[in-house]
This record gives structure tokens, C-alpha cells and sequence, in this order.
């Protein structure tokens, strides 16, 4: 014990600890700003800037301990100044790597075969109907939500896929569920649903997937038996792996080691939005399946 107390021991010590601390940060900053390449799955693009860091970290310290120190003061300073501002932070990086982890370990479920069983015709039209994508206030309602959450770093890296992910995450964290007037389904419109930010599924699909279509989105809007919910287009079915990849990333606490759910439909990659679950590509409710609502590109 004395031993490790003389003064060489601790600094070799220390010297060990902070180079090992710097490499996971370093990871995920690498596999966050550089891409990767072609069609390399996450988990293996993680793992090479991995292995990268740790190889940078053992020459880095050979070649010099003191360029380790600084690498360390200088990465822990860049976060402190981030924290201040909306730029990449600690909290990004745990989500990033948290992502990454259970990526790892839980694969997306995907419902290739996905046919809706029985037709709903007059309650499709009175959905058509009540949509009001275009409406400036739903357009306002829409595009100023759609950039409340996930800074800009993480719209460079996923693109539109953060726009729609902060739709969802504004409007199922503050909506309130109602129920409709006795023996009467009502159809809110979504500038009356986007004010009151409360209603039933119906109210809510609708509102989502105007919303979404009013930031450029494809959105449908499915029926089962006695529930209704939205699906958003977010790809082709290649995809599937990449797009797991960001709902793990922006929404990890809500996942954990969840599976992310998806329909698949003549190659389209389709994840629902439904407020019953705490992230895009919860599990379906019901998975038998009334009726899909297809609008007009």
C-alpha cells in the first residue's frame, strides 16, 4: 500500500486511468461526426472508431504522457463549454453510446406481411376529410415543434428523421386523452387538436400525421378494431437497421432494451407514432389490422 502511495505509482496510476476514461468519448464523438462507410451496420462502425481510440490513446501516451493529460483537460474542457450551449454534450454522449450498446444486443422487429383484413370506407373518408396539412397554423404548429427537440448536430447526421422525432416527442408528451361525447365519434381538426394538445387516438393520429405532412412527411394512418394510430414513412427497407440506430440514439431512456417495431409495405419502411408507446416504433396494440389511410403525395 505504501508503494502505490509513493508519488511515481500514483502518477502511473493516473496517467493509466485517463487513458483509458478518454477512449469511449472519443469513440462516440468519432462515430458520431464521421458517417459510416457505404452500408457498414452501426455496431461494426462503432466498434472500429473503438478500437481506433484505444490504439490512438496506448501511442498517444507513449509518445508523450503529458499530450494524454492534455487530451483528457481538453475534451473535458470542449463538453463543459457544450454544456453551456446546444452543441454536442456528456448527455449525447451517453445516449450515443447507450444507442450503441443496446444495438448491439436487441434487433428491430419488422412485420414484413403487413395487409389490412377488412374495409372501413366511410370512416376513411371522414379521416381524408378532417386532415389539414396545408393549414398555416398547422404548418406554424409543425415546423416550430419539429426543431423544439435534438439540436442541429443531430439534424446534419439523421436528417429529417429528427424533425419527425421531435414532432412525436411534442405532442405525446403533452398530450391529455379525452374521451368523445357518448354515442358519438368525434374527428377533432387538428388546428382545434394542435390548441388543445387532448382528445382520443382518432384526434391524435390525425393531428400527427398532419403535422408530419406539413414538413414535407409521408404519413398513413392505420384502424384496427377499436384503436387508430399513425405511421410514418422513414425509408426503404434497407434501412431498417440505420433507423433503429437513431430512435435508440434520441430516445434511450424511453427503449432501453426495447425492440423498435416496424410494417413494411412493397419495400417501404413505415414506423408507427402511436401515443401508446414512449418512442416511435412502439409495439402495436392491435395488430390486426381494419383499414389503411394512404393520402396524396
Amino acid at each position: 500500500m505504501a508503494q502505490f502511495l509513493q508519488p511515481k505509482m500514483a502518477k502511473g496510476f493516473a496517467l493509466r486511468f485517463i487513458q483509458i476514461i478518454i477512449v469511449f468519448p472519443m469513440a462516440v464523438l468519432l462515430s458520431f461526426y464521421i458517417p459510416p462507410y457505404k452500408s457498414m451496420e452501426y455496431e461494426l462502425h462503432f466498434l472500429l472508431w473503438l478500437m481506433v481510440s484505444a490504439a490512438v490513446s496506448v501511442i498517444v501516451t507513449r509518445i508523450s504522457p503529458r499530450l494524454t493529460v492534455f487530451s483528457f483537460f481538453t475534451i473535458m474542457g470542449v463538453f463543459f463549454y457544450n454544456s453551456t450551449f446546444p452543441n454536442y454534450t456528456f448527455g449525447d454522449i451517453y445516449s450515443d453510446y447507450n444507442a450503441a450498446l443496446v444495438n448491439m444486443t436487441s434487433n428491430p422487429h419488422k412485420v414484413s406481411y403487413f395487409k389490412p383484413v377488412k374495409g372501413t370506407y366511410f370512416q376513411e373518408e371522414r379521416v381524408k376529410n378532417a386532415m389539414q396539412p396545408t393549414h398555416p397554423k398547422l404548418r406554424n404548429f409543425a415546423v416550430e415543434n419539429s426543431t423544439r427537440y435534438f439540436h442541429d448536430e443531430y439534424y446534419r447526421k439523421y436528417g429529417k428523421l429528427t424533425r419527425y422525432f421531435s414532432l412525436f416527442k411534442h405532442i405525446r408528451l403533452n398530450w391529455k386523452y379525452v374521451n368523445d361525447p357518448i354515442n358519438m365519434d368525434y374527428y377533432s381538426p387538428p388546428v382545434e387538436s394542435m390548441e388543445l394538445l387532448a382528445g382520443d387516438c382518432d384526434d391524435y393520429a390525425i393531428l400527427m400525421a398532419s403535422s408530419v405532412m406539413a414538413i414535407g412527411g409521408e404519413a398513413r394512418i392505420v384502424i384496427s378494431e377499436s384503436h387508430m394510430y399513425t405511421e410514418v414513412k422513414v425509408g426503404k427497407s434497407k434501412d431498417i437497421d440505420e433507423v433503429s440506430h437513431v430512435v435508440r440514439t434520441l430516445f434511450p431512456d424511453e427503449v432501453n432494451s426495447g425492440k423498435i417495431h416496424f410494417h413494411e409495405t412493397n419495400d417501404e419502411l413505415w414506423i408507427n407514432f402511436d401515443y401508446t408507446a414512449r418512442h416511435p416504433g412502439g409495439y402495436f396494440l392491435e395488430p390486426e389490422l381494419y383499414s389503411v389511410i394512404a393520402f396524396n403525395k
